[in-house]
């Protein structure tokens, strides 16, 4: 029998899906941004990827991408899988700053993201690397205590997964943006205990390929 500190326990640890934004501006902490056709298409494309795994529980920001991308996963699972909402998984406080306004207006309307791509958390209404790293973490922490030796997920944003990543490699604060997770994307932690044993980055590329095979495997099953 292994002991509490060699149970391996996986995170899959992931960005909410593509988000329907035709003004093209970034919506940090707004209400009514919902996926796209192509995040339901991603969102339905992780629920088969994970729907391999015995998932135990879905922890999930509480904005309407993450939630939506939440509901896309659990509807590919067995019922009865809860879906858990987490304020910790939320985006970074730095989006309010940002949002509403179009990408490419950012650089000249909000000067403070000069600052904010140098050293992140330096200015006031932003949050350092390893402030969003700890919140991540404290979810993810209790996925491994709830859930030790099962799998689970949680859905986040880019920064902060970002945060998470980098702050675990070990890197400075302003490579928080030299790493991306691409919207339906998923960091792979495994945990021995609650020390992180290892991480793998899925892009969405591989999550559809590996749903293919999933879908092709269930029509083979009831033919």
């Amino acid at each position: 029998m292994s002991s509490p500190q060699e149970t391996e326990t996986t995170c899959y640890l992931t960005r909410h899906c593509d988000v329907a934004n035709p003004n093209g501006v970034l919506y940090g902490h707004l209400p009514n941004f919902g996926l796209s056709a192509k995040g339901r298409d991603q969102g339905t494309a992780l629920g088969r990827f994970l729907s391999r795994f015995s998932i135990a529980a879905i922890y999930t920001s509480p904005l309407q991408r993450a939630l939506e991308t939440a509901s896309l996963i659990s509807a590919e699972l067995p019922p009865g899988v809860p879906t858990l909402e987490r304020p910790d998984l939320v985006e970074a406080e730095f989006g309010r700053y940002l949002q509403g306004t179009r990408h490419q207006d950012v650089v000249w309307k909000k000067p403070r993201w000069w600052v904010h791509m140098a050293w992140p958390g330096l200015l006031q209404g932003d949050e350092s690397m390893a402030e969003m790293h700890d919140r991540v973490e404290r979810v993810v922490q209790e996925g491994v205590g709830e859930h030790p030796g099962s799998t689970f997920v949680c859905i986040s944003h880019g920064d902060p997964i970002q945060a998470f990543w980098a702050a675990s490699d070990g890197r400075p604060p302003w490579a928080l943006h030299r790493l991306q997770c691409a919207k339906g994307g998923t960091l792979r932690l495994t945990y021995r205990g609650t020390v992180l044993a290892g991480k793998r980055y899925l892009s969405p590329a591989e999550i559809a390929e590996a749903a293919d095979q999933v879908g092709s495997e269930r029509s083979l099953a009831d033919a």
